[in-house]
């Protein structure tokens, strides 16, 4: 005689908090990255947790072989959460940790900061304009410029970064060297030509933050344009990506690699040089991880 069991769900779903994510690492400064810069990502990851919570309320007590295909559906459904979860966590880690390579964890750096939403909008609006099948144009010899043509589809969006980056900043350090002071001797010039910072209007000394990687050159990365608005305003500000140069030598290299100006201390120029490599690879690597994170 057949007697009707009960079964529990043979894997109810743990719903495991997504809060641990942000924790400051130690060492580094407490830069809030993946709570205020990766919101679209926590979202996703806390709607399928609310989904979770919502499957684990459920009745789960199912009699075989009378309910077989509510039990079977039940366990599908958690199958599908438990890969929903994965996806989601997945985007989110991507997207922190992208996020904490842009950022210069050095104590006393500036912290990435969410844009306003007026700059969002603009920045999608332009992005919105570059055509599906746009890429990028042949780089420039060494040495020379990196522009984006008056009439190229990413211009729009050009102007729009340029208006946003690089941020204004006053005594911080960039990449873990502070501010120069007024007076002290230009490092982009042999010490014979007797080059030092002068000061500003406002009696600061004179020297701005600098575009390791020129903006020009940034927005024709494969894969930038792909990224959100959200992520691109933080790779074009990417702290990583910037230092202090004089205004001089910032007017001088403009939108180049520092190979090209030919006045430069020569051991100034070649450490330059390698670090314009080192960044490049940096940043493309987090918009690698960018798009992985939003897609």
């Amino acid at each position: 005689m057949f007697r009707p069991t009960s079964t529990r769900r043979w894997a109810r779903l743990v719903v495991i908090l997504l809060a641990a994510v942000f924790l400051a690492v130690p060492g580094t400064a407490a830069h809030a990255s993946g709570v205020n810069l990766c919101a679209e990502q926590l979202a996703t990851a806390l709607a399928v947790q609310a989904k979770i919570k919502a499957h684990n309320a459920r009745p789960h007590t199912f009699v075989l072989p009378r309910q077989q295909a509510a039990y079977n559906a039940y366990n599908l459904e958690a199958q599908q959460l438990n890969a929903e979860r994965t996806l989601a966590r997945t985007r989110l880690n991507a997207c922190v940790e992208a996020m904490r390579t842009l950022e210069d964890t050095r104590v006393g750096s500036p912290a990435l900061t969410p844009p306003r939403p007026a700059d969002l909008r603009d920045i999608k609006a332009a992005a919105d304009r570059v055509p599906a099948n746009w890429s990028p144009p042949p780089p420039p010899p060494r040495g020379k410029n990196w522009r984006v043509d008056p009439n190229s589809p990413v211009r729009p969006l050009y102007d729009v970064l340029r208006e946003v980056s690089p941020p204004t900043f006053r005594n911080v350090p960039l990449r873990g060297d502070p501010r120069p002071v007024a007076g002290s001797r230009d490092l982009a010039y042999p010490p014979s030509t007797g080059y030092t910072i002068g000061r500003n209007a406002e009696g600061l000394s004179a020297v701005s933050p600098d575009h390791i990687i020129p903006l020009a050159r940034i927005i024709q990365m494969p894969g930038f344009v792909k990224l959100s608005p959200q992520n691109m305003y933080q790779v074009v500000n990417a702290r990583v990506n910037l230092q202090w140069l004089s205004f001089k030598s910032n007017w001088s290299k403009s939108s180049r690699s520092v190979a090209g100006m030919s006045s430069a201390d020569p051991q100034w120029r070649t450490a330059q040089m390698q670090l314009e490599d080192d960044v490049y690879k940096v940043l493309q690597d987090t918009i690698n991880k960018l798009l992985r994170s939003q897609a």
